[in-house]
C-alpha cells in the first residue's frame, strides 16, 4: 500500500500546513491555514489531489487486484479446511474452536498491526503478511499430503493466518489514501467492498467443488499461489515509505502512548465519535439477526437446503450490488447523513425479517439488507480516511477492525442463547426496533445534520 504522498515520492509530510477541524462537528473544516489557529486536532489536507497522483488508477487497480486474489485464495482455503474437518469429525465443538481461533487471532493483532502500519513501511507489512501466510500454509499442505492430519496443527496454522490478517488489513486500508485522490476514495472503497462481497459468494461454492475433487493438501496450495500473486502485484506498486519527522516513542509505554494518540484524536471529533458509536450499536444489536439467518430460516420456513442457500446468496449478491451502486453514485458529501439513513434502513429491514411470511419475502429483505450494507461501512471507512492524518491512520484502522471483530461476535453471543428461550420472530423484530430507537436518540442532537465532510483545501 502507499502513503500520504503521491506514488513514487519520498517527501516527508509537512504537519505545519494542515487545516484544523472543529471537534464539535458543527461546521465543515475550514480552509487550509498556514499556521495553527487553535488546539483542535489537525487534519491532513485532502482536497482533490488528482494532479498529485496522476497514475493513481493504475496503482490502485494493481494493488487491489493482487490483494483481492490473495483474499480469494485465503477464503477458499479457509472454507475448505473448516468444512473438511467438520465433515470428517462431525464435531460441532471442533468447528467452533477453529472459527473462534481464527477470529480471535485477528482481533489480537489488529491493534498492534495498526501501530506498525504507522511506524513502518506499509508495503513491506503487506508483502510480509502474504509471505507469512504462504509459508505456513505450504508447510501445512506438505504435512497433510504426507498423511499427517491433526486438528491442533490446523488450529495453529489458522491462528497464524489470523495474526497475519490482523497486520495486513490496517496497512492496506491506511495505504489506499496514499494512492487514491480524496475525491475518488469513496468510489474506490465501494469497488473494494463489492469485490470482497463477490468473494463471499464465490469462495464457498469453489471450496465445496474442490473438496469433492481434490485432496485437502492440494487445495491448500491454491492459497500459496494466490499469495505469491498478491506479493508480485504489491511489489510492482510504488508505495512511499513513512517519512514523518515525529519521533517514534520507544518501549511498551511509548507503544501505549502511540495507540492513545490516535484514540484521543478521533475522540475529539464529534462526528467521528458518533459514527463509531453507531457502528458499535448497529453491529452489536441490529446485525445479529442477519448473521443468524440460517437459524431463522430453519425455524420459520423449514430446513430444505435451497432455502438456506437462497437467503445467503441474495445477501451476498446484495452486498455486491450495493458496492457497485455506491461506486457509480459516489454517495452523499455529508457521510454522516448516509451513515444514519443506512442505520435506520437496517432497523426497518430487521423488523421486516421478523415479519416475513415466506422464504421469498425473507430472501428479498436479505437482498435489500446486503445492498444497504456498503452505505454504512464504506461511508464510515471513507470518512476516517478523509479526516484522520496519515500518521494516525493505521492505528485508527486497527481500532475499527477491532470493533468489527468483537462487536458482531458479542451480539451473536447475546442473541444466540436468547433465540433458544425467546420467540425468534419477536427477537428479530426487537432488534430492529432497538436500532430505530438508537437512531432516534442519536438524531435528537442534530442527527444527520452533523457534519462529516472531507476537509477541503484552497
Amino acid at each position: 500500500m502507499s502513503h500520504l504522498q503521491g506514488p513514487g515520492t519520498d517527501q516527508p509530510l509537512d504537519d505545519t500546513q494542515t487545516p484544523r477541524v472543529d471537534p464539535s462537528g458543527d461546521s465543515t473544516p475550514p480552509p487550509r491555514q498556514s499556521t495553527p489557529q487553535s488546539d483542535d486536532p489537525p487534519v491532513e489536507p485532502t482536497g482533490d489531489d488528482s494532479q498529485d497522483k496522476p497514475n493513481w488508477l493504475h496503482s490502485i487497480s494493481l494493488l487491489l487486484t493482487g490483494q483481492t486474489l490473495s483474499l480469494f485464495g485465503s477464503s477458499v482455503v479457509g472454507y475448505a479446511v473448516i468444512w473438511y474437518i467438520t465433515l470428517k469429525t462431525g464435531s460441532g465443538w471442533q468447528y467452533a474452536v477453529m472459527f473462534v481461533a481464527a477470529n480471535l487471532a485477528m482481533a489480537v493483532t489488529t491493534i498492534p498491526g495498526g501501530v506498525w502500519a504507522d511506524r513502518y513501511w506499509r508495503k513491506a507489512l503487506m508483502i510480509g503478511s502474504d509471505a507469512f501466510v504462504a509459508v505456513f500454509t505450504l508447510i501445512l499442505a506438505l504435512v497433510i499430503l504426507a498423511g499427517y492430519e491433526q486438528l491442533w496443527l490446523v488450529i495453529v496454522v489458522l491462528c497464524l493466518r489470523g495474526f497475519a490478517t490482523g497486520v495486513q488489513s490496517p496497512a492496506l486500508m491506511a495505504a489506499i489514501p496514499q494512492l487514491v485522490p480524496t475525491s475518488k476514495l469513496l468510489r474506490v472503497n465501494s469497488v473494494n467492498s463489492a469485490l470482497q462481497a463477490l468473494i463471499f459468494v464465490a469462495a464457498p461454492a469453489l471450496a465445496a467443488v474442490l473438496l469433492v475433487t481434490l485432496p485437502l493438501g492440494v487445495i491448500l496450495l491454491i492459497d500459496v499461489t494466490t499469495a505469491l500473486i498478491g506479493i508480485s502485484c504489491t511489489i510492482a506498486v510504488k508505495i512511499p515509505r513513512l517519512t514523518n519527522a515525529a519521533i517514534i516513542p520507544g518501549g511498551f509505554k511509548g507503544y501505549l502512548s502511540h495507540m492513545g494518540e490516535a484514540a484521543k484524536y478521533v475522540w475529539a471529533i464529534l462526528p467521528l465519535r458518533r459514527a463509531g458509536f453507531l457502528m458499535v450499536m448497529m453491529l452489536t444489536f441490529v446485525m445479529p439477526p442477519v448473521q443468524m439467518a440460517p437459524v431463522i430460516v430453519v425455524r420459520l420456513f423449514g430446513s430444505e437446503q435451497w432455502k438456506l442457500a437462497i437467503a445467503e446468496i441474495l445477501w451476498s449478491v446484495g452486498m455486491v450490488l450495493g458496492g457497485v451502486i455506491l461506486a457509480v453514485w459516489g454517495g452523499l458529501k455529508n457521510r454522516m447523513t448516509l451513515i444514519m439513513i443506512t442505520s435506520a434502513i437496517w432497523g426497518v429491514l430487521s423488523i421486516g425479517l421478523g415479519l416475513s411470511g415466506s422464504i421469498w419475502v425473507f430472501s428479498i429483505i436479505m437482498l435489500l439488507y446486503g445492498t444497504s450494507l456498503p452505505g454504512f461501512q464504506t461511508a464510515a471507512m471513507t470518512s476516517v480516511q478523509e479526516i484522520v492524518p496519515e500518521r494516525l491512520l493505521g492505528r485508527t484502522m486497527g481500532f475499527i477492525n477491532l470493533i468489527g471483530y468483537s462487536a458482531i461476535p458479542l451480539g451473536m453471543a447475546m442473541m444466540g442463547p436468547l433465540a433458544d428461550i425467546v420467540n425468534i420472530r419477536a427477537l428479530t423484530i426487537g432488534c430492529g426496533i432497538l436500532g430505530l430507537v438508537i437512531i432516534g436518540l442519536t438524531s435528537l442532537d442534530r442527527g444527520p445534520a452533523s457534519k462529516l465532510y472531507a476537509p477541503t483545501r484552497d
